[in-house]
């Protein structure tokens, strides 16, 4: 029997932090207290969690990161603690660590944590600047020539367009269905209604996207416990199954991407701006839970534009390549449709700290899978799947979670 199919292992417990403007927070005050929520949501012993990862923060950024979360929760983790750097992406790959931690019995528990206060930390109009000189090291023809993360985005969609007739009211859609959810939240950064002739007319960023095809900034964070099923089942919450993991990731400049700089000459076309590593990701996590797109009740997309979430919809196989724009219209991905999607509002309304935006779609599939959500509840939701997305569409994962 392999080690992955030999222990079941479970989120015990999830925790969120208030999200949007905090005016006078600092990230590791959000970290403390999106984990202190976790643990007590599960009501685990804290010295069973003997691991520890976090995803460091934009703001006040530190290589041992979590060792000074871990000093400020008094968590001694002597197995496992490590701050990820894989940006939006880290969440994913967090889960599939604790994953095999818990798997190999090195691990009792971990805590998984992640905050930043992007919005207020930097000052005002400043969180997409501390974003984008992450990459200050960057190609000769991405940074230095004034290009951003909104810019790089709005090339694949421009090309997403140019090869398969993709429309900006079919982007427009993926907005306002998140927009409709965040209604429905009341932890929620923006709850306002939307239309696609909102979205159409809302200020340009970087054409063909627009001000509300772009993810918020926002201040906020979120956290959840890894422990094994049969421990999960003793704590206080319902336990939620981790069914399958999967990660991939391709190059961090998108002129590489683009190029298929490396690859070999077989699979040259495999990858470009409008086919992403997701599909390999997807196919891990689908392979592993045994399950099929077919199988999913409620999928929380990782949105940061509208553009990123459509071609996710396209590589994880929920449609085929170049269909996403006929996918999302007509209400399919809305409550009540085929897919509801970002039943919280994704980063898209929801809240987006920079790279803890991911965790809140985990934390929210939990929930559905809980039959927490009230007025967003999708019924009867026994399978969810939860993705991040990091860099240029470049870093992605897949989770998919079972109700107990």
């Amino acid at each position: 029997m392999s080690l992955r199919s030999s222990v079941a292992v479970a989120i015990a417990g999830v925790g969120e932090t208030a999200v949007g403007n905090l005016p006078g927070s600092h990230s590791t005050g959000l970290y403390v207290e999106a984990a202190r929520r976790a643990i007590e949501d599960c009501g685990i012993p804290k010295e069973e969690i003997d691991g520890l990862l976090t995803t460091a923060s934009v703001v006040d950024d530190n290589v041992r990161h979590h060792m000074v979360i871990a000093e400020h929760l008094g968590l001694y983790c002597k197995t496992l603690c490590d701050t990820l750097r894989t940006g939006g992406a880290a969440f994913g790959y967090a889960l599939q660590l604790a994953q095999w931690a818990v798997q190999s019995g090195r691990c009792r528990a971990v805590l998984v944590v992640s905050a930043d206060n992007l919005l207020s930390g930097p000052g005002a109009g400043k969180g997409v600047t501390a974003y984008t000189e992450l990459g200050a090291h960057s190609l000769e023809f991405e940074v230095p020539y004034g290009a951003h993360i909104p810019a790089f985005y709005a090339l694949t969609a421009a090309r997403h367009m140019h090869e398969y007739g993709t429309t900006e009211e079919q982007l427009a859609a993926i907005a306002v269905a998140c927009r409709k959810h965040a209604a429905l939240n009341p932890a929620a950064q923006k709850r306002q209604p939307i239309t696609v002739e909102d979205v159409m007319n809302s200020r340009r960023i970087s054409t063909p996207l627009k001000l509300l095809d772009c993810s918020l900034i926002s201040d906020g964070g979120g956290a959840f416990v890894v422990t094994t099923l049969e421990r999960a089942r003793d704590l206080r919450q319902r336990p939620i199954r981790v069914l399958g993991t999967g990660q991939a990731q391709s190059y961090y400049h998108m002129g590489h991407l683009a190029g298929g700089v490396g690859l070999p000459p077989s699979r040259k076309g495999e990858f470009n701006l409008t086919s992403t590593v997701q599909k390999i990701a997807g196919r891990d996590a689908f392979g592993e839970a045994g399950l099929t797109p077919a199988d999913i009740d409620v999928a929380e997309i990782y949105d940061s534009f509208t553009i990123t979430a459509l071609m996710q919809f396209e590589d994880l196989g929920f449609c085929k390549k170049g269909e996403g724009g006929a996918f999302v219209e007509g209400g399919r991905i809305e409550l009540g449709g085929e897919l509801p999607v970002n039943t919280h509002g994704g980063l898209l309304s929801f809240a987006h700290p920079g790279m803890p935006g991911g965790i809140f779609h985990l934390i929210e599939a939990v929930h559905q899978l809980r039959h927490a959500c009230g007025a967003r509840q999708v019924p009867d939701a026994r399978v969810a799947l939860a993705t991040s997305v990091s860099a240029v569409a470049s870093n992605h994962s897949v989770c998919i979670l079972g109700r107990d």
